[in-house]
């Protein structure tokens, strides 16, 4: 009946497990005047691949090449390993551990200590001198620590907490770096657009020189109207070389980002040469509810995950205040001979318990116990800066959104006007109404605004892909980092269903 009082009273302590259980902050969230309507399979698979929406092939061969090579990926990928094999650790702590053990050994000692040993003497020296004897066992032993105030449950927690982290932290890698090569391949489109663009005004020109030279020779104009027309080629020749080193510099940034090796990314990375006009303007725009915006990006998955871990260390910290218990127990056989090792009479058991508690430390405990619950305040602080950090950057992406189509516009329509003037100042120069001065500046203002429109269309790109990181990237519940084990882990520590946050809030598109 004791036994099984002490048994009951055993398993109750096992129940009980110090420390705090995690609550996510409350966040003052903004309120959403879209409609939200749940999104279908087709449309959140269409989603968590956005950069496809482009409907171009070497963008899409370019980022599947960074997801497989890129190097902060693969080196995420490793810290992702330790954290699963440290998760491991500490789920193998909850059990006990048994181990088997073989000894031989050959001892010697003086008469007295032999006279002793009784008959386990195997040899013995005359006249007095030592005694010497061999001892051979054979034993299994267990030990356990019971865990009566959850420091190890409160460790599993930190280190499932932690690999979560380590998950999202990777899909956070990602994400941002199909965001820098959708935002390079843009740029690399835009100077290659303003290159053709230079080209085509340096070819022009050439001729407009050519001519003057001739119409020079017979005096139809003077030497000053020649000598612009020299400065303006002049000048379009100068604004080659800065335009090609640019794209040069984005093919090389391409090349580290697609994991290309340091032979591959000396040689010229080769890239087929295009305009905006085989890339697709996605359509109908992603927009979320604020509420849902806290569970989709991963950079703020990892910092609440990070916050679940150290509020688990807040538990294990707290659990040092207490004693803490082990048992023991060893089975065996222990005999002078092998031949009689697995002999009834040598078998051996034992059977114990320890309890170890702290008296006097001078506030070692103490000194832990507050520093794990200021790092807890500090992963809050550094959680609800990350969010603050994604509505800031969503609200940035929408304004980007919203005035780069503005500008862009504007931009085309500031080159309509000015491919207009510079046919009517031609007119008027010919006709011998103006002079060369006025067509000199109509061809510089449409040369610079056909360079700012080629900055227009890249900025209008790259702003949609901004919008997408913004809000998460993917429109998939899980991780792309995550193993069906480790997302039953994510799952343990969603907010419930409902709840005040409204984690499970739809997505929807707006148009």
């Amino acid at each position: 009946m004791r036994s099984a009082l002490g048994l009951i009273v055993v398993i109750l302590l096992a129940g009980c497990t110090v420390g705090p259980d995690y609550h996510r902050p409350n966040l003052d969230l903004p309120k959403s005047a879209l409609d939200s309507t749940l999104l279908s399979k087709q449309q959140q698979q269409s989603l968590a691949y956005w950069w496809t929406r482009y409907k171009n092939p070497t963008l899409n061969k370019l980022i599947d090449q960074a997801l497989d090579s890129n190097l902060n990926i693969a080196l995420q990928a490793q810290k992702v390993r330790q954290a699963r094999a440290a998760l491991g650790y500490q789920n193998a702590q909850l059990y006990p551990s048994i181990s088997g053990q073989a000894q031989g050994m050959r001892e010697r000692v003086g008469n007295g200590a032999a006279s002793s040993s009784g008959a386990g003497s195997t040899s013995s020296s005359s006249g007095g001198g030592s005694h010497g004897f061999n001892y051979f066992s054979v034993a299994g032993s267990l030990s356990y620590e019971l865990d009566l105030w959850g420091a190890l449950r409160r460790s599993d927690q930190q280190a499932r907490a932690q690999l979560l982290s380590s998950a999202y932290t990777q899909d956070s890698i990602r994400l941002q770096t199909v965001a820098d090569v959708v935002t390079n391949y843009m740029s690399l489109r835009s100077y290659q657009r303003q290159i053709r663009v230079t080209k085509q005004t340096i070819k022009t020109r050439k001729r407009a020189l050519s001519l003057d030279n001739k119409r020079y020779q017979y005096g139809a104009i003077d030497k000053l109207t020649l000598l612009q027309t020299r400065s303006s080629l002049q000048s379009a020749r100068a604004q080659l070389p800065p335009l090609e080193q640019q794209e040069a510099k984005l093919r090389t940034s391409l090349a580290i980002l697609t994991g290309k090796a340091p032979r591959q990314i000396m040689a010229a990375t080769k890239l087929p040469k295009g305009d905006f006009s085989d890339i697709t303007l996605p359509k109908g725009l992603p927009a979320v509810l604020p509420s849902t915006l806290v569970n989709r990006r991963p950079d703020v998955r990892a910092a609440e995950a990070s916050l679940i871990a150290a509020n688990a260390n807040v538990g294990v910290a707290k659990a040092r205040f207490f004693p803490t218990f082990n048992l023991s127990a060893m089975i065996g056989t222990q005999a002078f001979k092998v031949d009689n090792l697995f002999e009834p009479f040598t078998k051996v058991e034992q059977a114990g318990g320890s309890i170890t508690a702290p008296i006097l430390d001078f506030g070692r405990i103490n000194a832990q116990y507050r520093s794990a619950k200021a790092q807890k305040a500090e992963a809050e602080i550094q959680y609800r800066q990350t969010v603050r950090q994604a509505f800031q950057d969503v609200r940035n992406a929408l304004d980007e959104v919203k005035y780069t189509r503005e500008r862009l516009k504007q931009v085309r329509q500031e080159v309509d006007s000015y491919r207009q003037t510079l046919t009517l100042a031609k007119l008027r120069y010919h006709a011998g109404a103006t002079n060369y001065f006025n067509v000199l500046d109509a061809q510089r203002n449409l040369l610079s605004s056909q360079l700012n429109l080629a900055q227009a269309i890249a900025s209008r790109f790259t702003a949609t892909a901004d919008l997408y990181k913004a809000l998460g990237g993917g429109w998939t519940d899980g991780s792309d980092s995550l193993t069906p084990a480790m997302q039953k882990v994510a799952n343990h520590y969603a907010p419930v269903k409902g709840g005040k946050d409204g984690a499970h809030a739809a997505a929807s598109q707006n148009p």
